[in-house]
């Protein structure tokens, strides 16, 4: 064999092993994608879900927040309802991708007493117009609330984790029926309404 063509077979069987390792990494970054979902922590999105429930704290249940509409509520208000409670901010990416579903599951679960409540963790006095442009922007369909620093740390304190956006699925007899931070576009959706339907049968 010449020398050329020994070059020649040695360079064919190196672009060869090169395509083989970027498929490998390509595949292999896909394949870890699910698990390294962006929060606004730096941490990979985390569902915890129990069949049992958690009891929601009583004074998160009584505390009450004002609405965009400035009318004032309390979680408790929406006992006998199947609520899924969003902790979220205009500034923060995974939210934005998470409103879209959340807007889909009021439309779908409304009529079977569900109840949808976004609650931002901005300031009031501050951002009040920017949170209402965002939610005329992205045509949300459900009430929009301020949590404040203490409803929002004790809402936290529930998952144990800081971060946004935090989401949970809030039974009729007023316990935590599943809890999630973080969002995937490809592994929430799923894992939100899973809980969402157990929640609404077991009322």
């Amino acid at each position: 064999m010449s020398k050329a063509a020994s070059s020649s077979n040695w360079m064919t069987w190196g672009l060869i092993g090169s395509a083989v390792i970027l498929i490998a990494a390509i595949a292999s970054a896909l394949f870890n994608q699910k698990d390294s979902v962006v929060t606004t922590d730096g941490g990979p999105a985390t569902a915890s879900m129990g069949s049992a429930g958690s009891e929601m704290p009583a004074g998160l249940s009584e505390a009450s927040f004002k609405t965009l509409d400035g009318s004032s509520k309390k979680l408790s208000d929406y006992k006998g309802k199947v609520v899924v409670l969003d902790l979220w901010a205009t500034w923060c990416g995974p939210c934005r991708q998470e409103i879209p579903h959340l807007i889909t599951l009021a439309n779908e679960y409304r009529d079977q007493g569900v109840e949808v409540i976004g609650l931002t963790n901005e300031d009031p006095n501050t951002q009040a117009a920017q949170v209402m442009q965002f939610t005329q922007e992205f045509k949300i369909n459900y009430p929009i609330g301020w949590a404040d620093p203490a409803m929002t740390n004790n809402l936290m304190r529930i998952n144990g984790r800081g971060g946004i956006p935090q989401t949970f699925i809030i039974g009729r007899d007023g316990k935590i029926k599943g809890k999630f931070i973080g969002f995937s576009p490809v592994i929430s959706p799923p894992q939100i309404k899973a809980a969402l339907e157990q929640a609404v049968k077991e009322s």
